[in-house]
């Protein structure tokens, strides 16, 4: 019998980082000052040390259950529990990716292409959505690495802006000003949102899962700590605070002599990082239905979650609803990424002391 293919270290490390980046690096800078105030950025280093905290509990899990999946080590549990369970998590994934999706169809119309319908915009989400959903995790993989090549450049464009920057803008003051740390932390760690995902592809990791895992974090913690560091440099304290999207007037002060808006190309081309989150949520959606209803053939799975999908975004009317969802959906998010490793272990340990047989059995 063939053998499964296996992820590769880097492989995972740029799935983490693609699913991880999302559209709120628009946001971002903003969003850090109104947190941690002056020279904010420091905060984005103590963030993503705690995302590295959550990881290595991830990689415990895998570990201490000697590389079984999730769905195995929850088999102990009667029915209806792994059920609720399952459905649970995959609502709050479902709902996070489509209003990621809402979200950045919505933002590029506003900024960019105002004579275009949302729902063509949608509609080209959903399709691009589904052609990769319906692979498994080896080739959404692999389409991430020649996304990730597509996509690493715009990286180099904050090099475009070191002339103007100054460090007498940054101040030397570190978390000065009105602050709100505990919520707006809490805001900054959803940012990083996307790595609990590994939880359910952890065990097919080929060699160095944790290293793998916190090289991901890594990429994405370095540039959004560069985006922050330069918005910082760029602008005042006073106008971060006032600008919504820092990060798009960055890329509007940027000019080639063939390509004249250089943001609409550049917030394209992101794009294709946020299809990525998109599909990933949606796939852990897909992975948690699908092994409640082993019956049911994955492709039906799919156009139901899309269809459902499709039918949700349209209920949110213009952006301010759509980031009053994401804020109560996040938090479910991040509630999920923080409790379900802990959950895990807690499991692993219950079923090696009582060394009870599965329930599901």
């Amino acid at each position: 019998m063939q053998m499964k293919e296996k992820l590769s270290p880097f492989q995972t490390a740029i799935l983490v980082y693609l699913t991880q980046s999302g559209v709120t690096l628009f946001s971002l800078p903003r969003l850090v000052a109104e947190a941690f105030g002056t020279n904010g950025w420091i905060g984005l280093i103590i963030i993503s040390f705690i995302v590295n905290i959550n990881m290595i509990l991830i990689w415990l899990v895998y570990k201490m259950s000697k590389g079984k999946s999730m769905f195995e080590i929850i088999a102990i549990f009667p029915k209806w529990i792994t059920f609720s369970f399952c459905v649970f998590i995959a609502v709050v994934w479902m709902l996070l990716g489509i209003m990621v999706i809402l979200k950045f169809s919505m933002i590029i119309k506003v900024l960019f292409y105002q004579n275009v319908s949302l729902i063509y915009l949608l509609s080209m989400s959903y399709i691009l959505t589904y052609l990769l959903l319906k692979k498994d995790i080896y080739q959404i993989a692999k389409a991430t690495v020649v996304l990730f090549y597509f996509t690493v450049w715009t990286v180099f464009l904050l090099a475009f802006h070191l002339p103007e920057f100054s460090f007498i803008r940054l101040t030397p003051f570190i978390f000065k000003g009105d602050t709100d740390m505990l919520k707006g932390g809490l805001s900054i760690f959803t940012a990083l949102l996307g790595y609990e995902l590994s939880i359910l592809y952890v065990h097919k990791i080929d060699r160095k899962p944790l290293r793998s895992l916190l090289v991901g974090n890594s990429i994405t913690s370095v540039i959004y700590l560069g985006v922050t560091f330069v918005s910082y440099g760029f602008f005042s304290f006073e106008q971060l605070l006032r600008e919504m999207y820092p990060v798009v007037t960055l890329l509007g002060y940027i000019s080639f002599p063939v390509l004249e808006r250089v943001e609409n190309f550049t917030f394209s081309v992101f794009g294709l990082k946020v299809l990525m989150t998109i599909v990933m949520y949606l796939w852990g959606t897909k992975e948690l239905i699908q092994y409640q209803f082993k019956r049911i053939k994955t492709n039906f799975i799919v156009m139901g979650i899309l269809i459902i999908g499709f039918s949700v975004s349209f209920v949110p009317k213009v952006i301010k609803d759509v980031d009053q969802w994401l804020t109560y959906i996040t938090y479910a998010a991040t509630a999920i990424a923080i409790l379900l490793p802990i959950f895990l272990l807690l499991t692993i340990l219950t079923s090696k002391i009582l060394n009870r047989k599965a329930a599901n059995e």
